[in-house]
């Protein structure tokens, strides 16, 4: 790690040295039919700049500009292509109409992949200036800042996203268009992905099974990278933070560029790490809980007229270390940990050191797609993908064997490798109809070595869908069908005799949603389907002492396949002053399928643990989320974010156990006027409140629900411009900022210790330019339409 600081350290004052220019480009651009903002339009500025596309809202935002006279190119599907030439001097603000040439649409140069709008659904989107105020943090804890979103925690160093009282399995997670398979060995695995590589990360809730898969319940994660550059300029970026609970911090360094030799080729390197000690409550350090993380990954994308290809690989290493005093030897230290404040091995110092319990993730993913143009307004899309997750869980103890002891084996050890592939038709608008018909296949298997926990397996699936939109400027409408089917041999040895179980599922899923526009500032949108998924190998099959959480785990063979019925609607309104958005929605699910607390603990040669079976059961879960925003003057506003969520056993008439306890969230957000070398002064306190969860089943868990809780935190940030006029984005963040004790309901290790206390972050992103080449303008449109 020392070395890689020096390195960075080292390529700072060169990167620094670079000239770089200030200027700020604003922008709307709206239907010239009807005033309305365009969604989703691609904007490419020439010379030196990178493609964007525009927010919900049609607006867009170029940086570090020079000077100059420039054109902007910009494409929206059911509108002429069109670009537009202006002269920048100083920071500026422009408006643009797209005039709509539905049956005049021209084959133009492709300059990325497209992505299928999803308006009628809930759609949040995490973009970059939201990214860097949580920079270094895992995926999980990014998404809190959408409403809605809770994560479920390992203790402090492993988490993942909850979407509506949903995670798991009913919560997809694409990297790049991938799907992200690691998470079929059980809840407490956070995602492999490096959340550094992404430059925008999009939330879909509600029914998305048609297009995505079958099992996306509760929602999809979209993590997508930054576009790539449009021009030969030698770009990168280096940020970094450090943070006080725990004494890390996380380096990322990225480089990309354009061949000047090969037209149309682009490509972006980048790599990360992460490093941690022991973290922190507000009264004892938690034993064993450093984490180290080591990434990489390239990107290569060639685009041109008719045909784009793009070729991806990442790798992500993580050492995570797994609370020692979840691992407790006997029945009445475990009873004891239950009904304590605080761990057995309170007093354990500080340290780096990540001794065993442990688990050792790699995770290698390599992607390859391509899109060709069927005709003006269709295209074909394919996309290949390789997946390996190669998991080692270590044990709290050594074998007692000495020779077995030396070899340091780990106690369970398992690899999962999946291949997807995909062949996806979609078309354009063509009168007022837009749509996509494809299918998906995967294949899968995991082999395990040491102890038994999940057995081998192989498992096929393949599915077919069709998606159709209709769109009118007062409305738009979709419809979907998907036809699933999933086929699942385990092999596992029973009291000395070879098993082979073989399960098959299909299933058909549908959705159909509406979005109203009955004024210029109100959307509705209701959107309805079905989802299902088969019961996964670890719910069907696992026996044994599940090391990650320090936990023993059953499955349950008589598992069925789960399936459920939602609906999910959003209003948006937004005003000069106001904003506000409420998301209601309901699940009914038949065969419910969830994790429930045995009757007492077990004692085994390796300790005494707690026990968990899996179970299933007809299930409700309702909420809503409401946020609201008001700006009291130019510079400054306040956000309330609400959550209520009710789940309950249909079978039983009792709540149902691990849902989120409803919450509420108070931010102000202050703009401070700039100064001649630092711009963007932004300062934003917040407070948040988590109430007791009150809804359990009476007497299942182990330990009652802890009571609430809150907490306060605090971000601030600005741009700095006083090296050679470069700018340097600073972040200086705090969370729980008054060293408040509390144990999260959603927290696997609440029954043993108390949740982390204050931390300070600090975090520096510096976008830098080695090399500058003037831009060509070949393939350009020549229509000039004037502003």
């Amino acid at each position: 790690m020392r070395n890689l600081i020096h390195f960075l350290l080292c390529l700072l004052p060169f990167t620094l040295s670079s000239q770089s220019c200030l200027l700020e480009l604003k922008g709307t651009v709206s239907d010239a039919d009807n005033r309305e903002g365009l969604a989703y339009a691609y904007i490419k500025l020439q010379p030196g700049a990178q493609l964007l596309q525009t927010d919900e809202q049609g607006k867009f935002h170029y940086q570090g500009l020079c000077s100059g006279t420039y054109t902007l190119f910009l494409q929206h599907l059911g509108c002429r292509d069109t670009f537009f030439i202006l002269k920048i001097e100083k920071d500026k603000r422009v408006q643009y109409t797209l005039p709509h040439a539905l049956n005049e649409l021209r084959d133009i140069e492709i300059i990325t992949r497209h992505e299928a709008p999803a308006e009628t659904q809930n759609v949040q989107v995490l973009d970059k200036k939201a990214l860097d105020k949580v920079a270094g943090q895992s995926l999980a804890d990014q998404l809190k800042q959408l409403n809605g979103v809770t994560t479920l925690n390992t203790g402090p160093t492993i988490s993942k996203p909850m979407i509506n009282g949903m995670q798991g399995y009913r919560v997809l997670i694409l990297n790049n268009g991938v799907r992200l398979e690691g998470q079929q060995w059980g809840n407490e695995h956070a995602p492999e992905l490096d959340p550094y590589t992404a430059g925008r990360i999009t939330l879909l809730r509600g029914a998305s099974a048609v297009r995505y898969g079958s099992d996306a319940i509760g929602g999809v994660i979209l993590s997508a990278p930054a576009d790539l550059p449009s021009n030969p300029d030698l770009s990168g970026e280096l940020s970094t933070s450090g943070f006080t609970n725990g004494r890390g911090g996380t380096s990322s360094l990225w480089l990309q560029g354009k061949s000047e030799k090969v037209n149309y080729l682009s490509w972006r390197m980048q790599a990360s790490m992460k490093e941690h000690g022991s973290i922190r409550s507000p009264d004892y350090f938690l034993k064993n809980t450093g984490s180290s993380e080591r990434n990489f990954s390239g990107l290569v994308d060639y685009h041109r007229k008719n045909l784009g290809v793009q070729i991806y690989y990442a790798r992500f290493t993580s050492t995570v270390g797994v609370f020692s005093g979840s691992h407790i030897g006997n029945l009445s230290d475990l009873s004891a940990a239950f009904n304590s404040n605080k761990p057995q091995d309170s007093l354990a110092p500080f340290s780096y050191v990540i001794d065993r319990p442990k688990q050792l993730i790699q995770h290698d993913l390599l992607k390859v797609a391509a899109d060709v143009h069927t005709g003006p307004r269709s295209r074909f899309n394919f996309l290949y993908s390789w997946q390996e997750n190669d998991r080692q869980e270590f044990d709290k103890n050594l074998p007692r064997n000495q020779q077995l002891a030396t070899l340091n084996l780990p106690a369970a050890h398992y690899k999962l490798q999946t291949q997807t592939l995909e062949l996806i038709w979609e078309h354009d608008y063509i009168k007022s109809f837009r749509g996509m018909f494809g299918v998906q296949a995967a294949l899968q298997n995991n082999r395990y070595t040491q102890k038994f926990f999940i057995p081998n397996y192989d498992s096929e699936s393949a599915g077919i869908f069709a998606m159709e939109r209709f769109v009118r400027p007062a409305f738009e409408l979709e419809a979907g069908l998907r036809m699933d089917y999933k086929h699942l041999q385990s092999f596992f040895y029973e009291q000395g005799l070879l098993k082979s179980p073989e399960l098959t599922f299909t299933n058909q899923s549908f959705q159909l949603g509406i979005l109203l526009k009955p004024l210029q500032r109100l959307r509705i949108s209701l959107h309805g389907g079905n989802g299902w998924r088969a019961p996964a190998a670890n719910e069907l099959y696992s026996n044994g002492l599940h090391h990650g959480v320090g936990a023993i785990e059953r499955g349950n063979s008589a598992l069925e396949k789960e399936k459920c019925l939602n609906v999910i609607m959003t209003t948006v309104f937004q005003s000069a002053k106001w904003q506000s958005s409420l998301t209601a929605y309901h699940y009914a699910f038949s065969n419910f399928i969830y994790y429930q607390p045995g009757l007492q603990p077990e004692l085994t040669v390796r300790g005494a643990f707690p026990v968990f079976n899996y179970a299933q059961c007809k299930a409700d879960i309702s909420g809503a989320d409401l946020l609201l925003r008001y700006a009291m003057g130019k510079d400054i506003a306040v956000q309330s974010k609400t959550m209520w969520l009710h789940g309950t056993n249909r079978s039983t008439g009792e709540a149902l156990i691990y849902m989120p306890a409803n919450r509420s969230e108070l931010s102000l957000q202050i703009k401070f006027r700039s100064l001649k070398k630092i711009k963007g002064i932004f300062f934003e306190p917040g407070y948040s409140f988590v109430m007791k969860q009150n809804r359990v089943p009476a007497g299942l868990d182990f330990i009652s629900p802890p009571p609430a809780y809150g907490l306060f935190s605090a971000n601030a940030g600005c741009e700095l411009l006083f090296i050679k006029n470069y700018r340097v984005y600073l972040n200086l963040s705090v969370t729980n900022a008054t060293n408040t004790r509390y144990r999260d309901y959603l927290d696997r290790f609440r029954y043993y210790n108390d949740a982390a206390g204050v931390n300070y972050t600090l975090r520096l992103r510096i976008p830098f330019q080695l090399k500058s080449k003037k831009t060509s303008y070949e393939n350009t449109p020549t229509e000039k339409t004037e502003n």
